[in-house]
């Protein structure tokens, strides 16, 4: 079996290509065959991935990389049936690695993958963006798509200056934590129509509604504690008619899964999900933000991700 191996040099802010020389090393001392392909300006982990499984062949995917690498990756699968995919994480959230109880250690996941075998499938969403020019834009996901409260957090931590002296220093999830807070105090509620599981339902001072495949966003959000990332069906949490300092106080009870029980946080579950907002919001798959919408709808894609982690 040969591995094709999918890198970005410049993740990890600039470290990955120094993680990747440790890693190749393993694949060369386990004897392993394999080729590696690092993204480029103008040839993305997506496009490469296109490339590799548009063959007609089985293909053996090791992605290195955090979460949007992945979520990269997972839009630019051409054939899932034919694709099995490893992953070794190196990003700041690593989400997919926390809700899966992957060894932290990256040696140990090279021999994990080296096995050769499937281990496991999961679920991969969908979210098309009506955008206010009239736009749609498609976008697969692995862990979760939101609008509102999450989506704006992201689109702050892409924009953050202290991203990269966090990940320096060993404590990126920080980021998101410290942009949270930010968006806590400058949200504005929205009327957001929610229907997913065949019913509908208003929320009429929506924060924010997270549809999630895992239970872990965000760096360790457990937003959707129940969720589960190969039962077919989505997780959905929303808060709504929070004040902000309630909010604000809901946020560490969220890392434990304990913010179900507060006032004002609901939960749906269904196979797809569309939502309606009376006011633009942000929306992001998989922490990659794609602009403000009034609309989204999210479904479940019947093709699986084939893992060998």
């Amino acid at each position: 079996m040969i591995y094709r191996i999918v890198l970005n040099p410049a993740g990890a802010s600039g470290g990955a290509g120094k993680i990747c020389d440790e890693l190749i090393a393993e694949f060369e001392r386990c004897g392993a065959e394999f080729e590696l392909y690092c993204s480029a300006p103008g040839r993305g982990i997506e496009e490469i991935c296109r490339s590799l499984t548009s063959r007609g062949e089985d293909t053996a995917l090791v992605v290195i990389g955090g979460d949007g690498s992945l979520n990269e990756a997972v839009n630019g699968i051409a054939d899932f049936e034919r694709t099995a995919l490893g992953f070794i994480p190196c990003g700041t959230g690593n989400d997919m690695q926390r809700d899966m109880g992957l060894p932290k250690c990256r040696a140990a996941l090279v021999r994990r993958i080296l096995g050769g075998v499937v281990r496991r499938t999961a679920d991969i969403g969908e979210t098309a963006f009506f955008g206010e020019d009239g736009s749609v834009k498609r976008r697969r996901f692995n862990i979760s798509s939101d609008i509102g409260f999450g989506a704006a957090t992201c689109a702050l931590v892409e924009r953050s200056k202290l991203k990269p002296l966090l990940n320096r220093i060993g404590l990126g999830r920080a980021v998101y934590l410290i942009e949270a807070i930010r968006v806590c105090f400058t949200a504005k509620p929205a009327a957001v129509k929610i229907t997913c599981g065949g019913k509908t339902r208003l929320y009429r001072k929506c924060l924010c509604a997270v549809v999630m495949n895992h239970c872990c966003e965000g760096g360790g959000f457990r937003f959707c504690p129940h969720a589960e990332f190969d039962d077919g069906l989505f997780d959905v949490c929303i808060g709504n008619g929070l004040g902000k300092p309630e909010f604000l106080k809901m946020l560490p009870f969220a890392y434990s899964g304990r913010h179900l029980k507060l006032r004002g946080i609901y939960e749906q579950r269904g196979e797809s999900v569309v939502m309606t907002s009376d006011i633009p919001l942000w929306v992001h798959t998989d922490g990659e933000v794609l602009g403000m919408a009034k609309r989204v709808e999210i479904r479940m894609l019947k093709e699986k991700l084939r893992l060998l982690v």
